[in-house]
């Protein structure tokens, strides 16, 4: 089994996209009002200084995006590009053109025969649908035909924000939980075995809620049959360690799932590299039962990835 740290959670943003985009968007969505700024000289310095070999590239939640098929496709393109300049230190989780469905499936099939991408990733919700929703039935079908890995992270939601602070604060971990609650709840998970989603940010709150999650279920009138057993379905879900790297939230993650299914992330660039040094000093002194961490660092992500 491959002893290298890989970062299944970090991020990229080419200028393709933030001139397509808009800078001012950008730095709308931080809660600074500043986005970051990304090349690919200071992705390998973080790499480099917090030894990980390898980092899995995707492009993070933003606004919607005009002419998104032709755009994504440039940014996939990109993305394994770069993969292929640097060999062993980048992968890739290719963007969909969502919620349009055609486009996606044909994106699919261009990302995993031609880019031959680790696998996909997708939002908490596009247009107000969660993931579970009967709009993305044959999007999953296809994943689960070809046992894809689906990284899932969250978005902006389809509601008006609290004023109590920026959506990626409290509103991001609650789309995580929404998301997952949906695919569990639709039956997805469970229909869609081949599908292997990764639940950004130590799953928001779904940890937390799971045993309220699973008695919900049971009181839900046909829920049950679609589900079958609750606490089987959430065992089956991968979870990533960004913006997590304390013992509340890894205790949490070790009561619902299995060493194997924690994987490591650092949320580069949109987590400074000073945050990310020290959540990696939490990890690297991390004592928690159930948390092996030469598993999360590396061992699980290369099993899941194919390294």
């Amino acid at each position: 089994m491959s002893t290298q740290k890989i970062d299944t959670h970090q991020h990229f943003l080419p200028k393709l996209y933030v001139d397509a985009v808009g800078l001012d968007i950008l730095n709308a969505a931080m809660p600074n009002g500043v986005a970051p700024t990304w090349s690919v000289e200071a992705a390998l310095a973080m790499m480099d200084e917090n030894g990980i070999d390898e980092g899995i590239l995707s492009i993070s939640s933003g606004p919607t995006i005009p002419d998104a098929a032709t755009l994504l496709r440039k940014c996939n393109d990109y993305a394994a590009d770069l993969g292929a300049r640097h060999p062993g230190r980048f992968g890739s989780f290719a963007s969909l053109p969502l919620p349009h469905i055609d486009a996606a499936l044909r994106e699919v099939s261009y990302a995993l025969d031609e880019l031959k991408v680790d696998g996909f990733i997708l939002f908490t919700n596009y247009d107000g649908m969660y993931l579970g929703d009967p709009h993305f039935t044959p999007l999953l079908e296809e994943l689960d035909r070809r046992g894809a890995v689906v990284f899932v992270h969250p978005n902006q939601p389809p509601h008006e924000i609290p004023r109590v602070a920026p959506a990626s604060v409290l509103e991001y971990p609650f789309e995580t939980t929404r998301t997952a609650a949906s695919l569990i709840i639709s039956g997805a998970v469970t229909r869609f075995k081949n599908v292997r989603f990764i639940l950004s940010h130590a799953g928001g709150t779904l940890p937390f809620l799971v045993p309220r999650l699973a008695l919900s279920i049971s009181m839900m009138p046909g829920a049950i049959e679609r589900v079958g057993d609750p606490l089987e379905a959430v065992r089956s879900l991968y979870f990533d360690t960004a913006l997590s790297g304390g013992a509340a939230p890894l205790s949490a993650l070790a009561q619902i799932t299995t060493p194997d299914h924690i994987l490591f992330g650092t949320d580069f660039p949109f987590a400074p590299t000073a945050a990310i040094r020290q959540f990696g000093a939490v990890l690297d002194d991390i004592e928690i039962p159930g948390v092996e961490m030469n598993k999360v660092y590396g061992e699980n992500a290369a099993r899941l990835l194919g390294r």
